[in-house]
């Protein structure tokens, strides 16, 4: 058999495989990197989600100005209310006092105060529409931080633009003083410096617009120095409403 010379292959045949090949292979590599995502690891979007948000903010800074605005508006009522009464409150003033009676004395090696203490408080009804009705009257009575008794007035009523003088009298008898205490209170009843402090506890009522308010708790403290009460100046106490 004679062989020739052998013939070249088909024209395209081996052009079509490498290029099925080059299609197969760009296929591969362009599809490997797409992997599909698991769905547990995509990022939600949360767009839908910032409205209700917003929503919730609102709301909660509108509680908050509503509370503010509750509690100033609370706060301006008792304010009006505090102004109110203490406008149809009395001015209370010591007018005088006594202390003179006042000695030291012995016993089993303890020093002694004993003596009576006299002094007078005005009651001031300052409105001239409204009659006051008080309450009975507990009273501290003290002087350079010696306490020295307590006392009280009994109920009393007082009628508009009327001023009210109530008598006081303490009886002393005060023991286990110091030495220190004694020569201050000494000192200050001979120099007409003795200073007296009364803590004054009760009540007062009255009508306002019509409606009567029945013991108003009130607590009253008044400091006096002797020798301002002897020449005639009066010492006015301060007050106050102890629910407010």
């Amino acid at each position: 058999m004679v062989h020739g010379p052998s013939l070249p292959p088909p024209p395209g045949r081996n052009q079509s495989k490498a290029s099925s090949a080059r299609h197969v292979a760009i296929s591969e590599a362009a599809s490997a990197p797409s992997k599909v995502r698991d769905p547990a690891y995509m990022v939600p979007d949360l767009d839908h989600e910032r409205p209700k948000r917003r929503a919730g903010y609102a709301c909660c800074a509108w509680c908050c100005l509503v509370f503010f605005a509750i509690v100033i508006l609370a706060l301006i009522i008792a304010f009006i209310a505090m102004a109110i009464f203490h406008s149809y409150l009395p001015e209370i003033y010591i007018r005088r006092f006594n202390a003179t009676s006042l000695n030291f004395t012995k016993d089993h090696n303890k020093l002694v105060l004993r003596g009576n203490v006299h002094f007078l408080v005005e009651f001031f009804n300052k409105n001239d529409k409204t009659d006051l009705k008080y309450g009975a009257f507990k009273i501290k009575v003290a002087s350079a931080h010696v306490p020295l008794g307590i006392t009280g007035f009994p109920e009393f009523a007082q009628g508009q633009k009327n001023t009210k003088s109530l008598n006081g009298t303490i009886k002393v008898n005060k023991s286990g003083i110091t030495k220190d205490d004694v020569d201050q209170l000494k000192t200050d009843i001979n120099n007409r410096e003795m200073t007296l402090n009364l803590a004054m506890t009760g009540s007062v009522s009255f009508p306002i617009a019509g409606i009567f308010f029945n013991d108003i708790p009130i607590i009253s403290n008044c400091d006096a120095k002797q020798r301002e009460v002897d020449f005639g100046n009066k010492a006015k106490c301060d007050y106050k409403i102890i629910p407010i």
